[in-house]
């Protein structure tokens, strides 16, 4: 008895999913809602991790507590500067 070919057997496909929003507004005014819902439970999440009586690692432990300081806005996000053209046209360093 012959196995049977794997190109004789039909694909499957799996469908993209729709995007929650027609427009870009849509899409923004969708994820700061998603933030408002989830970020306490994020932020209470992170404190139990840095603060609490947890078998972390103390690795664990500071990242926590880096991401409840970057959430109140103590670290100051990093902004790349934009690159100058040169006179060749290439960018400077």
């Amino acid at each position: 008895m012959t196995k049977p070919d794997e190109s004789d057997r039909p694909q499957r496909y799996f469908a993209a999913p729709e995007p929650p929003t027609t427009s870009a507004s849509e899409g923004m005014e969708w994820g700061q809602e998603l933030a408002r819902r989830y970020l306490p439970e994020d932020v209470r999440l992170a404190a139990a991790i840095a603060f609490g009586d947890s078998n972390a690692t103390a690795w664990t432990r500071l990242q926590a507590g880096r991401l409840i300081a970057q959430i109140a806005g103590a670290i100051p996000e990093t902004i790349p500067e934009a690159s100058q053209p040169g006179g060749d046209g290439g960018a400077r360093a």
